[in-house]
């Protein structure tokens, strides 16, 4: 008798596992509110295929402190059977931008200093100061949010009920050398209740000698035009030089331009829109302060703000 042939089963292949491949996120950027090193968390590269565990690196490592620039993070990765992959991105860090000059001094009459009028009993209506609504004090919460890593100034000089005579000779006293720009808004008072020419002429001169003053002690200017006036608003009524009005402020935009200086047309800026001037007809609501503000920054922005440093090289 002849023994039975026993068959053995075959052995299935041990499988070859895929490749290691690794993937790193895509590129960062962010920007340093104070213009230094920042710390920056990025997502985690990952891994596929290869002999698991994986382990995985990354230079530098996620939540270090990266300096304004491009900064290139190079993620390693090695599995059970020390097969290696690697991969890279860049983390970009931007600084805030910056202003050629940061301390304003904002000069003017009510308006510069935030009067606002609120109804009273019957049709009479109150007026008070409120700096915290004024043009100087949103202007300088603008300046700051967005020229984060310089410490601004915009002081409020507004003297209620002044007239460019006045303000002609307290400029000088109040323009010290702490401050690189001159923030001019003023002549409201010279025209209240007057048709005649001779009044705006003489408003206007004084302007000019005071953009001259300034000029001369190396001071940046920014003249603005009056905001409008309504002369139906009433108890007090208070936009009655809307007469002298459009060609008082055609005088200012000459001037700035006669002067080489940055005109900041406020009257263009409420665009015809009479509800942000207040039930007096003269001063603006916190809303038209608000509308004030936004120009000068606007012209601020565009005429002062300089870039942030240039890098010229790459982190590895």
């Amino acid at each position: 008798m002849l023994a039975a042939c026993s068959k053995s089963t075959p052995t299935a292949p041990t499988p070859t596992p895929d490749p290691l491949k690794l993937t790193c996120p895509a590129p960062v950027t962010q920007t340093s509110q104070s213009g230094q090193p920042t710390p920056i968390i990025y997502a985690p590269a990952t891994a596929e295929g290869g002999t698991r565990p994986v382990q995985i690196t990354c230079t530098p490592e996620s939540n270090a402190s990266f300096a304004v620039g491009t900064t290139t993070v190079t993620c390693n990765a090695v599995d059970a059977k020390s097969v290696t992959a690697s991969c890279s991105f860049t983390v970009t860090v931007t600084a805030p931008p910056r202003l050629a000059a940061t301390t304003f001094l904002a000069f003017g009459d009510s308006i510069t200093a935030g009067e606002i009028t609120v109804n009273g009993e019957g049709r009479i209506h109150i007026q008070m100061v409120q700096e915290a609504l004024s043009y100087p004090t949103d202007l300088r919460q603008s300046l700051t949010s967005r020229y984060s890593a310089q410490p601004i100034i915009v002081d409020n000089a507004g003297s209620l009920g002044e007239t460019t005579d006045a303000g002609l000779l307290r400029l000088p006293v109040v323009l010290t050398s702490r401050y690189q720009a001159l923030l001019l808004l003023e002549g409201a008072n010279d025209l209240g209740n007057q048709s005649s020419g001779s009044v705006r002429d003489h408003a206007l001169a004084n302007m000019q000698a005071m953009v001259r003053l300034a000029k001369g002690r190396g001071v940046r200017v920014f003249l603005a035009t009056l905001p409008p006036q309504n002369p139906l608003a009433c108890c007090p009524r208070r936009g009655t030089g809307n007469i002298l009005l459009p060609s008082y402020n055609d005088g200012l935009r000459g001037l700035a331009v006669a002067e080489n200086i940055t005109s900041v047309d406020v009257f263009a800026a409420f665009n015809g829109d009479l509800t942000q001037i207040g039930p007096d007809g003269l001063h603006p609501t916190a809303v038209g302060y608000q509308t004030i503000a936004t120009e000068f920054f606007s012209k601020i922005r565009g005429t002062l703000e300089t870039a942030p440093a240039a890098f010229f090289f790459r982190r590895r």
